[in-house]
């Protein structure tokens, strides 16, 4: 069922009945010990020390061991299926393929969370659920948050920082790219601020190519620049100039990326009308 998924060198993998999971050698030993192939229980257990991450669905965080937290996200479908099926998935091991690539992501040098472990819950025959565990980044939070946050009061220190970390976006972008990796719902709430690091996050369905070829650029650009006309709507101080420095920062000195990125916003407009129409529907 798992021979076509690369077993990071670092983590080991265990089967408990229905439950497999893959677990960080370094947390191994602590995780089974507090009975994380249980999850549940696991989680009800700790009510008393759970914290909450904002995502999809609320992400509890729990004491783990040396003063460190595991997240805890739980894999739920989007959109209508949710409401009939909210947690349920049929074939495929989303979790440990999201965290074999999240550690190739790491390999390469970019920033990005820590993951820990993965697990693999079999319901019924080939139905299942999945969970992804990582690491908590203290004091860290998503785009969205930071720009607003520190926004608030407008100074011109506040705008030097989101200058900054715009510039940095569009860099840590560039180089996610460059190393031929592709993401599947490339939107500000996957990208984390962390002190002055800005972070990647979310590779759920993502991948990896040989190369990522300019027009699957394109579409995962324009599926951020969607995200922010969406954020801006509930006040996200984002300008037009704020989203070339973004665009330029991401370029380089590559003209045929500044080319292709100006060709993408001239049809990008007309894209957008439906999405605005779907999220006043939403409202």
């Amino acid at each position: 069922m798992f021979k076509k998924i690369t077993i990071p060198s670092s983590f080991s993998l265990i089967r408990k009945g229905r439950i497999h999971l893959l677990l960080h050698n370094d947390y191994k030993e602590s995780l089974l010990h507090q009975g994380i192939e249980d999850i549940e229980s696991f989680l009800n257990k700790n009510l008393l020390t759970t914290q909450y991450l904002n995502g999809r669905t609320p992400h509890p965080s729990i004491p783990i061991q040396d003063d460190q937290r595991v997240v805890i996200r739980k894999y739920s479908h989007g959109g209508v299926l949710r409401f009939l099926n909210p947690d349920l998935f049929s074939f495929g091991r989303r979790s440990f393929q999201e965290l074999s690539l999240t550690e190739e992501i790491r390999s390469a040098g970019i920033p990005t969370i820590q993951p820990i472990g993965a697990i693999h819950q079999t319901v019924v025959p080939f139905l299942y659920r999945a969970y992804l565990l990582s690491l908590k980044i203290s004091n860290a939070m998503d785009l969205v948050h930071y720009l607003k946050e520190i926004y608030a009061p407008f100074s011109t220190e506040s705008l030097f920082r989101k200058r900054k970390m715009i510039k940095a976006a569009g860099a840590l972008l560039r180089q996610f790219h460059q190393s031929g990796f592709y993401h599947r719902d490339l939107q500000l709430k996957n990208l984390l601020v962390a002190g002055d690091q800005i972070l990647i996050i979310d590779f759920d369905r993502s991948c990896r190519k040989a190369t990522i070829s300019i027009p699957q650029r394109m579409r995962n650009l324009l599926r951020l620049n969607r995200s922010v006309d969406k954020w801006k709507r509930s006040g996200l101080p984002i300008t037009k100039t704020d989203r070339w420095r973004f665009f330029l920062a991401y370029a380089g000195d590559n003209r045929e990326i500044h080319q292709a990125i100006r060709k993408a916003l001239r049809t990008y407009s007309m894209g957008l009308l439906f999405h605005r129409i779907g999220w006043a529907l939403k409202n």
